[in-house]
């Protein structure tokens, strides 16, 4: 496979990213716009951070008043879960190292996770795959950015039901991956999963939800391929 087929195969992969992000992005710069920031200073922070948590922590730092060494610190504990990703997908990408710095860039969840499962697959043009599909992922979240910056007041006056069609985006976009990443050995423990952090969402302990449900379900996820080992 050539690397500009590789490439264009990554970007339509990144397509149910795209939709996602989108108005996710256009959220964010319509909160930027409203805490003060021009429109260029919202787009610099999307195209050189590109960490829509980190960018919200960012965006609540910069009207609180906290200090830039803290929000820095913050930002980095947001994003510690990346040293997870990287060992994963590296044995499956080029061995260069200014190459893996440049794809790191464009690493975010959602590519993590259709990159875990479609990588291997994909031939010898995995660099230009993976490029392909974090650039789509770039280029919606900036663009996304750049809507809600200069246009998203008006959007949301004109049609006030989008604040909650926005603020559902992204937990529509991780289900999705989760549904499409789901397979015949993952469907038992992502079930336990969300299960547990369903069960302690509704009784009002999301946060708590979410990593009892991560605990559970990799917890399941071990027995079940220590059982299977054990059984051979």
């Amino acid at each position: 496979m050539k690397p500009a087929l590789a490439m264009r195969n990554g970007l339509k992969a990144s397509v149910p990213i795209m939709i996602g992000y989108l108005p996710l992005a256009m959220t964010f710069g319509i909160a930027g716009a409203a805490a003060g920031l021009l429109p260029w200073q919202v787009l610099a922070i999307s195209g050189l951070v590109f960490a829509g948590a980190s960018q919200f922590l960012l965006l609540a730092s910069i009207q609180s008043g906290i200090g830039w060494s803290w929000v820095v610190m913050l930002c980095a504990l947001l994003n510690l879960r990346h040293l997870l990703y990287g060992p994963l997908l590296s044995r499956m990408l080029p061995p260069r190292l200014r190459t893996r710095m440049l794809l790191a860039f464009g690493l975010s969840d959602e590519v993590f996770s259709i990159a875990l499962n479609r990588l291997p697959s994909v031939g010898a043009e995995r660099g230009a795959w993976m490029a392909g599909l974090g650039g789509g992922a770039w280029i919606a979240w900036v663009g996304g950015t750049a809507l809600g910056a200069f246009a998203g007041t008006r959007f949301t006056s004109a049609f006030p039901f989008l604040v909650q069609v926005l603020a559902f985006a992204l937990p529509a976009l991780f289900l999705t991956l989760a549904i499409k990443s789901t397979n015949r050995a993952s469907r038992l423990p992502a079930s336990a999963s969300a299960l547990t952090a369903g069960g302690l969402t509704l009784s009002r302990h999301g946060s708590l939800g979410i990593l009892a449900g991560a605990a559970v379900g990799c917890l399941c996820y071990f027995l079940l391929h220590r059982k299977r080992k054990d059984g051979r």
